[in-house]
């Protein structure tokens, strides 16, 4: 089933490389869309998430979700710092390894995978988990892809809007009429396909031999893809053994981590005029072997 779910990802990330390929003018409305999944698909996803599931309930059951994925989001960035030196002696490179050992595709690939094969109420927890590393996204992710300070600005933007207000709705119990459920689970439902589009549209933009794989891409999908999943899947049970988990935290905290790098690579950068072409390689060779890590982890974990 796993492996069904991800070749459908996959095929639509072909796609989008394909058609970008066959109609190099296409590219240019990336940007497009790009704009519709940040500012309307994820964050309908996101909202109606919330709006379903946090209840009281949940949040007693899951309060202390914040804290222990603010503690593994801050020892994944201390722990970015030594491996991106060890990569390359590049200040922006650096930068670049940096995001990419904290931040991976969690919000576009992860929320579609888990929506897919767990369910809406997997999602809701998973959602829950990936606050903080959201707003380490727009902020401090945003400084290091960009070299732009605006932290505070960028705190409010339509993800962390949509969460707050599905908090709200959730835990008030407003009730949603029927026609804007329907909005929102339509626009919900496009995240997936269109996300995994985008990601083969941006690799279509770079030509093929400016994605050729160097050594220290090759290392960081590797740190990526294996050491770091399973660094968080030992702190993991380590926990476990001191106090009962949050459903939150297990184990959407390793899938979080297992998943391959994030866009915003090359979408924060290209904001400023920044080289895009070594977050693009990192997407591109770490999509690909996250077809075999990926149903590796799940088999772990499930």
């Amino acid at each position: 089933m796993i492996l069904q779910q991800l070749l459908v990802l996959y095929i639509f990330i072909f796609l989008g490389w394909l058609l970008g390929r066959i109609k190099p003018e296409i590219i240019g409305g990336s940007k497009v869309l790009s704009f519709l999944l940040v500012n309307l698909f994820l964050p309908s996803k996101v909202f109606s998430t919330f709006s379903q599931s946090f209840t009281v309930t949940y949040l007693k059951e899951n309060y202390t979700t914040f804290f222990i994925s603010l503690g593994i989001l801050v020892s994944l960035s201390l722990l970015a710092i030594p491996l991106s030196a060890m990569l390359t002696k590049e200040t922006y490179k650096k930068k670049v390894y940096r995001y990419s050992f904290v931040i991976t595709n969690y919000g576009y690939m992860g929320y579609a995978l888990i929506e897919s094969f767990f369910g809406k109420s997997a999602l809701a927890n998973m959602i829950t988990f990936c606050i903080p590393f959201a707003i380490y996204t727009y902020t401090v992710g945003y400084m290091l892809l960009t070299g732009e300070g605006k932290i505070v600005k960028k705190l409010f933007n339509t993800m962390t809007v949509s969460i707050v207000l599905g908090c709200v709705f959730g835990l008030v119990g407003i009730p949603i009429p029927s026609v804007f459920v329907t909005v929102l689970s339509t626009a919900s439902a496009c995240t997936g396909p269109l996300s995994m589009l985008l990601t083969g549209l941006v690799i279509a933009s770079f030509k093929p031999k400016e994605l050729l794989p160097d050594g220290g891409t090759l290392a960081f999908v590797g740190l990526r893809l294996i050491a770091l999943p399973a660094l968080v899947f030992g702190v993991c049970k380590l926990l476990s053994l001191v106090f009962t988990l949050p459903a939150a935290v297990y184990p959407f905290a390793v899938i979080v981590a297992s998943m391959p790098c994030g866009l915003n690579t090359v979408v924060f950068p290209r904001l400023v005029g920044e080289d895009c072409r070594m977050g693009a390689r990192m997407i591109l060779y770490s999509h690909i072997f996250s077809m075999a890590t990926i149903p590796l982890w799940m088999m772990i974990l499930i």
